[in-house]
């Protein structure tokens, strides 16, 4: 493995862990406020802290083409807008760790066939053997809890749109590697997917009760500042890093860790031991996202 590879791993499985966590951060404020506006006030701060990046670009004469300017558009409307809407309604509705599994699990496949289509990257037989154990371990991991949990209505839909937020990322995935090849910036390129997806949020937030911001407790506020802070601004930098070095399907093989990651940090909040399946699955997708990585 190259040392741009390898730099381009790390920060992947950096930034899969802190997603990850997420997850758990969602659930507990999501007692509280709605979806929109928990993915809304998370942009607010994410867009204040990237704004200045943006002038700072702008002044270095880095400015954005009409075209790139649609396509940034676009990628913060799938990654940010869409995607936190349809992601924290899951998680709402299906908890955390089932969030992370389901989330995650049909990414990688997604994204490689977008990027097959779209970006002509070849999925080797390798690729596609890591991918499928990564998903025999995102199922062992989801059995239990599948197993355990009471379906319902709801349940269903929180299910149906982390399967739509799937898609989001996928296509987002490959749209901004094929932007990073021609920008090669990740900072100004998270900026600006900030900025475009808040932009976005705002209206559609309008539809739910803001009122129940002021009953927010200090350690929901943290976990908001975690999820616009570390998840938001270092994590989007660190995907599109990854994007830069990596191709894909390869980067987003290692998203397989989300689910791990968000089951442990249950594990430490809230006492939720994990299942033998639990840690089999964590340790398929670990091989797996190896295996998809180390091909070429």
């Amino acid at each position: 493995m190259s040392g741009e590879r390898g730099l381009g791993t790390v920060a992947a499985i950096t930034v899969s862990i802190i997603w990850g966590l997420s997850f758990v951060a969602a659930s507990s404020i999501l007692t509280t406020i709605a979806p929109l506006i928990l993915a809304t006030i998370r942009f607010i701060i994410a867009a204040a802290i990237y704004t200045p990046v943006i002038v700072w670009e702008y002044r270095k004469g880095n400015r954005p083409t009409v075209t790139d300017l649609k396509e940034l558009a676009l990628l913060g409307l799938l990654s940010m807008s869409i995607y936190f809407w349809l992601q924290y309604t899951g998680v709402q509705y299906a908890g955390a760790g089932i969030s992370a599994v389901l989330a995650t699990g049909f990414t990688p496949v997604l994204t490689g066939i977008a990027g097959t289509v779209l970006l002509k990257e070849k999925v080797t037989a390798t690729k596609g053997l890591g991918i499928a154990l990564g998903l025999t371990g995102v199922a062992l991991i989801a059995l239990p809890k599948i197993v355990i949990g009471s379906v319902d209505w709801l349940f269903l839909l929180g299910v149906g749109c982390l399967l739509g937020n799937a898609v989001c990322w996928s296509t987002y995935s490959t749209l901004s590697r094929r932007l990073m090849k021609r920008i090669n910036r990740p900072l100004m390129v998270t900026a600006y997917t900030t900025l475009f997806g808040l932009l976005f949020l705002i209206p559609l937030s309008l539809t739910s009760d803001w009122g129940a911001v002021s009953m927010l407790s200090t350690g929901q506020w943290w976990s908001i500042l975690y999820l616009a802070i570390v998840c938001s601004c270092v994590g989007y930098f660190l995907w599109n890093y990854t994007l830069s070095k990596l191709e894909a399907v390869n980067a987003t093989v290692w998203l397989y860790l989300e689910p791990v990651a968000a089951f442990v940090g249950s594990f430490l909040l809230f006492g939720q031991v994990p299942v033998v399946l639990t840690i089999a699955g964590g340790a398929a997708i670990i091989i797996g996202a190896y295996m998809t990585n180390k091909s070429k």
